[in-house]
């Protein structure tokens, strides 16, 4: 009699672990093994951007090489894909051209320096090219009470920036840094416009940028009403 018990529950015992161990295992995968092969693409070979012949460097270069050239001078050409106008900057929608003559009148600290971006093509998206900054400005009233040296020195950057447009290819002169002494930031490199004058009163200045499609020289205001705003 205590024989046949102690089978019964030595039967009970393994039966109590097979299930635990059944437990334990879990689901079968649904997912079976396949002979089947995936026919991809080649992985395209990428070529990083180097300096132009003529020395000068992309924009494309500065975008994915800039930490090379932190705080250098460099020369980057390019096509204008977007300038600052104060005038479209500060216009809401229900002033009147005279409204917006006024505020430049009277309200010139409104205008922030004037900046714009190049790209490797005329149809690049500014945010896809890079930022110019620091460029030098025609004299203001507001500018009467500078010293003489100072008022010579603007006026001499003024006469040797060219004269450009949207479309433009340039080639521009200047330190590739983060931050500008005008405040420009930007962590991912930006172009400051080198200012090449001598002090007054025999101001002499270098021309810091060349308009590959147009004239070498000019007077024009970088800006232009309508220009896009970014």
């Amino acid at each position: 009699m205590h024989r046949v018990t102690g089978v019964a529950f030595s039967l009970a015992i393994v039966t109590v672990a097979g299930c635990k161990k059944d437990q334990l295992q879990g689901a079968k995968a649904e997912v079976q093994k396949t002979s089947i092969k995936l026919d991809l693409p080649a992985v395209p070979d990428f070529v990083m951007p180097q300096p132009n012949p003529d020395g000068t460097h992309s924009v494309a270069e500065m975008r994915l090489r800039g930490n090379k050239f932190l705080d250098t001078e460099v020369k980057v050409k390019g096509y204008v894909v977007w300038i600052y106008d104060c005038a479209t900057a500060i216009r809401t929608p229900e002033m009147s051209d005279k409204d917006v003559a006024r505020m430049l009148e009277d309200q010139p600290e409104k205008c922030i320096p004037p900046h714009f971006y190049i790209g490797d093509k005329a149809d690049t998206p500014p945010d896809r090219g890079i930022w110019i900054v620091d460029l030098p400005r025609a004299m203001r009233k507001d500018d009467k009470n500078l010293p003489d040296e100072a008022r010579a020195e603007m006026e001499g950057r003024w006469k040797v920036l060219p004269s450009f447009k949207l479309g433009d290819e340039v080639v521009v002169t200047g330190k590739w840094t983060q931050e500008s002494e005008r405040r420009f930031r930007n962590s991912d490199g930006l172009l400051v416009y080198k200012n090449d004058c001598t002090p007054a009163p025999s101001v002499q200045c270098q021309p810091s940028m060349q308009n590959l499609s147009g004239p070498a020289t000019g007077s024009a205001p970088p800006g232009a009403p309508g220009a896009p705003q970014k």
